[in-house]
């Protein structure tokens, strides 16, 4: 029996849901005796159910009916005192819906109609149908299994899954289901006790385990509301013509006799769907259905994008997955932070003049720090070892500072522009202006750059000189550098 009672339920669900996509191009009227079908395998369910726990009592013992007896007159005392005071507006929702399906066959009426200031009425109509519109879209809405629009039935405690079962749908208008979800309750939900398992309880725990569910099983088995659900939704225009969409907002499963929330649904959580309100009435321009579509769309598309992105983040959280970063996506742009060195070599306008490569030497090797301000400045400074002077006769050292800009494009190529100062210890200063590369992969860097500078000759000006046009001129630098970035 209690297979075909199982088979009867999942029926009623299916023609349910043949109820809800069929209803969309008949009336109510026409489904009221399979309404009447689905009401009576429900009620065959709960009858069934109920053979079923008068069985169980014979076999229980006085003091375990006892127990059950005593706990369902607290939770019915309990469930009447809510039902005077809980919210339900499920009416006001009823009504709200028809203030605007009348606003649009007053619209309706009034183009078939001939009178002489026929514009000012229809649109002192149009104002009234978009404020009904405006007020039944801005409510958020309340329903409760107290009331006649969410039915809530509970099944006994699966053992295996250690868990009731707690099914939730709507019957609003009487056929149409808009609402429909099993949530699962565990034990340590239901009854707020922690679930061990029981190979660690000792014999007073399991007791009083096994006398939890067999009470929670009692009272879902003669559908007494051990817990209540609360449905808040919103009602949204949807495409077509007198097409609403149902949008659940929060779900709670409720526990009556303490009145807590022991489950908690967010609006990403829960099914939404549509319906249309017979007769459908359409008095939208072309451009005006087209707007609606358009808007929905949006609002699908949106809500796809929420659910992806919940759904790798839940995934991710709970280790199962691991997000990695696209290769289009968009590369952080940073100051370039570094230290390198670098060796340079020196061509002068007049080696270009009758250039032979075996003039072209070592110039001086360089040690170079840079420091990064927000996303493309630099500061820094640099010292280097000078092989040669112009005659390439002495050495010399050298130290300057230095700041530029760069930017990063991809994760391994950084581009730079840069103004260097630099003193030479043989008493030159040398200006350059630079453009560079830099190559790096993770934390190490290769460096290629070219600077066009100008060597000045200071020496006069510490004895009272000036600088001279002779004592000016021009240079290439090609450098190679290797060294460690941070930014």
């Amino acid at each position: 029996m209690k297979f075909y009672c199982k088979v009867a339920f999942v029926f009623a669900i299916c023609l349910s849901f043949c109820i809800n996509i069929f209803s969309q191009e008949t009336s109510a009227d026409i489904f009221e005796p399979v309404v009447d079908a689905q009401n009576k395998i429900q009620e065959e369910y709960d009858n069934q159910a109920m053979e079923e726990e008068e069985r169980l009592a014979q076999s229980r013992t006085d003091a375990q009916n006892e127990a059950i007896k005593k706990y369902e007159a607290t939770v019915r005392s309990a469930a009447e005192k809510l039902e005077n005071v809980i919210v339900d507006d499920g009416q006001l929702f009823l009504q709200n819906l028809e203030q605007v399906e009348e606003a649009k066959n007053t619209i309706t009426r009034l183009r078939t109609e001939d009178l002489a200031n026929a514009s000012a009425v229809e649109y002192a109509a149009q104002v009234n149908l978009d404020k009904s519109y405006k007020v039944l879209e801005s409510k958020t809405y309340t329903a409760t299994s107290f009331g006649q629009n969410i039915t809530l039935r509970g099944y006994t405690f699966n053992n295996l899954r250690k868990r009731w079962t707690v099914s939730i749908y709507s019957n609003f208008f009487g056929y149409t289901t808009l609402f429909d979800i099993d949530v699962p309750l565990t034990y340590a939900d239901l009854t707020g006790k922690e679930a061990k398992s029981l190979l660690k309880m000792s014999k007073e725990e399991r007791e009083a385990y096994n006398t939890d569910i067999m009470v929670f099983d009692s009272m879902f088995r003669k559908t007494i509301p051990v817990v209540y659900a609360r449905l808040k939704y919103k009602l949204r225009r949807w495409k077509n013509a007198s097409e609403y969409r149902f949008e659940p907002v929060s779900l709670d499963i409720i526990r009556t006799d303490t009145n807590k929330v022991v489950a908690s649904f967010e609006a990403e959580d829960l099914p939404r769907s549509t319906f249309i309100v017979y007769p459908q009435v359409e008095i939208r321009t072309p451009a005006e259905r087209n707007s609606d579509i358009e808007t929905a769309n949006k609002v699908l598309a949106n809500e796809k994008q929420v659910s992806q992105e919940n759904a790798v983040a839940s995934a991710e959280s709970s280790g199962k997955v691991t997000v990695v970063e696209s290769k289009k996506a968009k590369v952080e742009q940073k100051g370039r932070s570094t230290f390198y060195v670098s060796a340079d070599t020196r061509i002068t306008n007049k080696m270009l003049e009758d250039f032979d490569a075996k003039d072209v030497m070592l110039s001086d090797v360089t040690a170079n720090i840079t420091v990064g301000l927000r996303k493309f400045c630099f500061v820094g400074a640099d010292f280097g070892y000078d092989y040669h002077d112009d005659g390439r006769n002495n050495s010399s050292f050298s130290g300057g500072i230095l700041g530029g800009f760069n930017i990063r494009l991809g994760k391994f190529v950084r581009p730079y522009t840069e103004l260097v100062v630099n003193y030479h210890t043989n008493s030159y200063l040398s200006p350059e202006l630079g453009v560079g590369m830099d190559f790096t992969i993770g934390k190490v860097m290769l460096n290629l750059g070219y600077d066009f500078g100008w060597n000045i000759d200071v020496s006069d000006i510490f004895d009272g000189g000036s600088i001279t046009k002779d004592g000016i001129s021009n240079y290439h630098l090609l450098t190679v550098g290797f060294g460690f970035t941070w930014n």
